[in-house]
């Protein structure tokens, strides 16, 4: 029995990989909601990523799509009222003096006079309503399943929450499951008799200041690996159920904006990130920050479909940046990632509540259809790295925005780079010696966060390699496969795929006031064809959005670019 079961639990491995590979190819288009017939055909959709429960009507305008059924861990309360109207408070989430606690971007939102609380996924009741909506979508006709706010309970961990009595259960027994030493170190004496809640009421009670908050705990960093483990194994379960509601391996996605700490604690139950991401619309010019969350979703081999968060998309409809937009558009793909069509996207500003913006198809479609239109030139490439960075994940929880802002900086240096993340008692993953050893240049971030193996992995493989641990440093030390000289700011993406490299050449010289980029002339490329896998003998184009593609000299490695306005494609192809 255990051979048979560890054979169907590799195929089930097996199977899950390919079809995580093909979740989305780098040229696909998607939808975040549902749109019509001929919406679609304007943006060249492939993907309706959120949408909602399936209907025939909605299934019909979609035919040929793959089409995502959607349920909500935190944006359905309504829905759960309704089907539990008499005894819908036994699955709400509970703050430290037992009181329930609103969703704060949903406090615009009522249902029958009642706020939009949130609810517990540990609790049996929205456990249940929440596998009923799994059951109910999947056998509606969906082709993949999207959880929204995924994280459930563990999402509102920043809130100082879950003290509900199962929450509470739940950390008795994981304090129960955890070695001797790692109890005493703790300081829990008697595990099966612990209650948090309560620790945690008379801690408050004893700071004569009155400013303790639960989070401030010294035993919250284990309740909080216990609520991200609890909350990656109900997605497993859910994930579970829809395969066997199909009775096959169904394409599982969620809304895990990796700009946000923590969401990567499920990666292993989702084929794929749809996931909201600040792009920062109120600075008024582009950034570099969603890069990290791209390369955060390549570290763990899923496909990244982004969308910027509620308060980007305030902005944008407020101010008509439909220019920015377009820029979030062409840094996604050229990154290897997607950015999900803005034809409906959600608002959200505290004064103004939710609202919606719809965006102008004649401004952004265009982009959509030159990727398809160039699909060969996105599908099967990787990125090319100057430099990894080496991320443990205990360090990007304790530091977020300082890892961020590394790399962007990288970024904008127009260095590639490769996160290797180091995983924790959150994120199941490991250092891979191969990964460290095809890298030149390593920037690590706060060894002392690695565990005992991936640190003495990391030692044994990275004798011969250049070791940094600091981002200004790194910069000086690599040498990147392609070099720019601009009159003005420009960010370069190279991918490969075997025997052709491309190069995508972005345009950051961005005018708030145009809201446009100002074309640039005279952009020159020195590139180590060596490093792209290119041979010296080959063939040289260069393909810009909105433009017609060019063939182009290479001399020495050096291209000149005859302009650049957005967005192009500079392609080399080893001659045969």
């Amino acid at each position: 029995m255990r051979r048979t079961g560890c054979f169907c639990a590799a195929l089930f491995l097996l199977v899950a990989a390919s079809s995580r590979a093909a979740a989305l190819e780098r040229s696909d288009v998607v939808f975040m909601y549902q749109a019509d017939v001929r919406t679609y055909s304007e943006y060249g959709a492939t993907v309706v990523a959120w949408g909602g429960t399936p209907r025939p009507e909605t299934l019909e305008a979609a035919k040929g799509l793959r089409f995502f059924g959607s349920v909500g861990m935190v944006t359905e309360f309504s829905r759960y009222y309704d089907r539990f109207p008499t005894n819908y408070t036994e699955g709400l989430c509970r703050d430290i003096d037992g009181q329930p606690v609103k969703v704060p971007w949903l406090t615009d939102h009522q249902h029958r006079g009642i706020p939009y609380w949130w609810c517990c996924s540990q609790q049996p009741i929205f456990r249940q309503y929440l596998r009923e909506r799994v059951e109910e979508t999947m056998k509606a006709g969906a082709h993949g399943l999207h959880i929204d706010d995924h994280l459930g309970t563990a999402g509102g961990l920043w809130l100082g929450i879950c003290f509900c009595d199962r929450c509470v259960e739940g950390f008795k027994a994981h304090l129960k499951s955890l070695p001797p030493q790692r109890i005493k170190e703790l300081g829990v004496e008697e595990p099966a008799a612990f209650n948090f809640r309560e620790q945690v009421r008379q801690w408050i009670k004893a700071d004569k200041t009155g400013n303790r908050k639960p989070q401030q705990h010294p035993l919250w960093p284990e309740w909080t690996v216990w609520q991200y483990r609890a909350a990656a194994s109900f997605m497993e379960e859910l994930h579970a159920l829809a395969n066997q509601i199909a009775q096959r391996h169904v394409p599982m996605g969620a809304n895990a904006g990796l700009l946000w700490a923590g969401h990567l604690s499920d990666y292993k139950a989702l084929d794929l990130f749809s996931a909201e991401t600040d792009h920062h619309a109120s600075a008024r010019r582009f950034s570099d920050l969603p890069v990290f969350a791209y390369r955060l979703a390549e570290a763990v081999d899923r496909p990244y479909a982004a969308t910027a968060s509620g308060g980007d998309w305030a902005f944008v409809k407020e101010n008509n940046s439909h220019g920015l937009v377009q820029g979030w558009i062409a840094l996604a793909y050229a990154s290897g990632q997607l950015f999900m069509a803005p034809h409906r996207q959600w608002c959200y500003t505290p004064e103004k509540g939710t609202h919606w913006y719809t965006g102008p198809t004649d401004v952004y479609a265009p982009l959509y259809r030159f990727v398809r239109e160039h699909a060969d030139l996105f599908d099967g490439h990787e990125t090319v790295s100057d430099i990894a960075v080496v991320l443990p994940h205990r360090a990007y929880m304790r530091t977020p925005n300082q890892c961020q802002e590394l790399c962007a900086k990288l970024a904008a240096a127009n260095l590639s780079f490769r996160i290797l993340l180091a995983g924790d008692d959150i994120v199941d993953l490991r250092l891979r010696a191969e990964d460290i050893s095809r890298e030149k240049v390593l920037l690590v971030v706060d060894r002392s966060a690695l565990l005992d193996t991936d640190r003495k992995l990391l030692e044994a493989h990275s004798k011969d390699r250049v070791v940094v641990t600091d981002v200004d440093h790194a910069i000086s030390a690599t040498q990147p496969a392609v070099r720019v000289q601009s009159p003005a700011p420009v960010r370069i993406l190279p991918r490969a795929r075997a025997g052709e490299a491309v190069v995508h050449v972005l345009n950051y010289d961005y005018d708030a006031a145009s809201d446009t980029v100002r074309e640039l002339s005279s952009v020159r490329l020195k590139i180590d064809q060596v490093k792209l896998g290119i041979s010296p003998q080959c063939t040289v184009s260069w393909v810009p959005f909105g433009g017609r593609e060019q063939q182009l000299k290479i001399e020495d490695g050096h291209v000149v670019l005859p302009k650049l306005n957005l967005w192009g494609i500079l392609v080399l192809k080893s001659r045969i």
